[in-house]
Formats: structure tokens, sequence, C-alpha cells
């Protein structure tokens, strides 16, 4: 366990410099349609909330489930549940959550239209600002694992369709079940872990093209881009259900600790909280403890 900690310390590190002015859009870069366009921020203050997005357009038990499981891989603190329409840098900056996580979905995106729709370009926008500016981690689960892809300008479809085809769940290919996945890049998501995962999955989209800069860093004969995190940012997104584990499959409880334990440290570093969850000065790192 302290060698995975070393190895987050070495990861985040470089990841604090090589992220400075990186979330500075160009002005050629095509930028959604939005009706509330997100200000600048600084890195966030962190408070013992935390928040799981509601990725479905209405009421749903999953992303209830998402969080009951986060509390039991170690999530500190309170988890609220939002959905993605509330979930803005306005009420990110009030909120100063310690972590996102963004919930399965339950329908294709194509299918978000109206003020649906709308929402959920907005909700795309602020997660850039909340990822790149803010600096709040993030996972993505299924349905939010494309979320995360679909904001940073990575590309959504069917299994074994077209990058612009939209097929009705259930009549499209589906990968289901207890899947093996090929870790292809050492990331301290997998502290702990073999180069070949056992997770759970239920879900008839994919990845397609990733974002620009994206690291994939899983993969399967199916579907290439299984997991995959920001260059700079602790932003990860995991196409698997790992809120689902058991005691001899654990995997998927696995990844949710080690990313918790990311989030602890990222948040120590770059964010200025300390073990207890109060504020330092970002050049007083004197009795900082890292877990």
């Amino acid at each position: 366990m302290r060698l995975c900690r070393w190895f987050i310390l070495l990861i985040l590190l470089p990841l604090v410099f090589l992220g400075i002015g990186q979330s500075q859009a160009t002005e050629d870069e095509a930028q959604p349609i939005i009706t509330n366009r997100p200000s600048p921020q600084k890195p966030l203050e962190v408070s013992s909330i935390w928040v799981v997005v509601n990725l479905f357009t209405g009421p749903t038990k999953h992303a209830g489930i998402v969080r009951d499981k986060l509390v039991r891989a170690g999530a500190e603190g309170q988890g609220i549940i939002m959905a993605y329409k509330d979930v803005t840098v306005e009420n990110m900056a009030r909120i100063k959550p310690s972590f996102l996580a963004l919930s399965p979905n339950g329908i294709p995106w194509c299918r978000y239209k109206g003020k649906n729709g709308s929402d959920l370009q907005n909700f795309f926008a602020s997660l850039k600002v909340m990822v790149e500016e803010m600096q709040i981690p993030v996972i993505g689960i299924c349905g939010g694992h494309q979320a995360l892809a679909l904001a940073f300008g990575g590309r959504v479809g069917p299994i074994r369709g077209g990058e612009d085809d939209c097929f009705s769940y259930g009549h499209n290919p589906t990968e289901r079940g207890r899947q093996d996945i090929d870790v292809v890049q050492d990331d301290p998501l997998f502290c702990g872990m073999k180069k070949i995962l056992n997770l759970v999955e239920h879900h008839y989209d994919e990845v397609k093209s990733l974002p620009p800069g994206f690291i994939s860093l899983a993969e399967n004969k199916l579907c290439p881009h299984q997991i995959i995190r920001h260059p700079t940012r602790p932003a990860y997104g995991v196409q698997a259900h790992t809120e689902y584990w058991f005691q001899k499959k654990p995997d998927g409880g696995i990844l949710l600790r080690n990313f918790l334990d990311i989030t602890r440290s990222h948040n120590h570093l770059v964010r200025g909280q300390d073990v207890a969850g109060s504020r330092r000065s970002p050049g007083d790192k004197k009795g900082w403890s890292i877990f």
C-alpha cells in the first residue's frame, strides 16, 4: 500500500505542473451552445461533500447505488445526488465537493432532446471547467465514462456501429456480464491489481474515439477504450459498472478505493486540504500528511 501511495504522488506531482495553462481553449475550438457559459475558476477549496451526478433524465435508483457503494469503498464525508442540470460551475463553487462521480445513464446520448439536450450540453461545458480549472477529481461509471469523453470532444456510438448511429438500447449489440479487461498503461488507479481486471459490464454504446490528449488505460477485444484518463487531471472514465463487486471478485471495489486514494492525494497536494479537512496555505506543506 505504501508503494501505491508513492506511485500516486509520482503521478500527481508532474501533472500539477504540466496542467498549468492547459485548460484555456483556443478561440478556434468548437464550443457547445450553452445557455449559461461557465466562468473561469481557480482550484476549489474542499468541503466534506462529494456529489454523484445523476445522468438519467429523471429519478433513478442507479445514482443511489453508486453513492452507497462509494461509501462502502471508503468515501468520507457526505455523498449527495444531483441531477446533471444542477451540476453547474456556480453550484460546485458553492458546494466545493471533494470529487464527482458520474452515474450510468438510461438512453442513448442522441436521444437527449429539447431541454434535456440543452441541459446536457450545459453540463458538458461546465464539466470541463470543473475538471481543468476548478480541479475537482472525477470518476465516470459506464454512461458517466461516455459522458466524460463527450464533454472533452470524444465520440460515442453503438458497439459495432458508427459514431453517428443512433440505436435504441436493446436493439444493438451489448457487452454484458463479467468481462476481462487488459491494463495497457500503468496508473495509480490500478494499484494492487493484476494486469487483467475482471469487471461487470452492461452497455450498448462505447467510446469510439478519445478526446484530444486523453489516455487509454485499459481495453478488451470488443471495446478498445474501457478505462480512460484526462492527460493532466485526476478525471477517469470506466466503462464497467465498478459499483458491482463481490468478495471473490473485488476488482470494481478496488478501482473505487484507488480512485478515492487518488482524490485524497490530489486534494491535499493541489487544493490544500489536510487529513482533518482543514485548509492550509498552498505554500505551507510542513506537517502535511498523505493518508
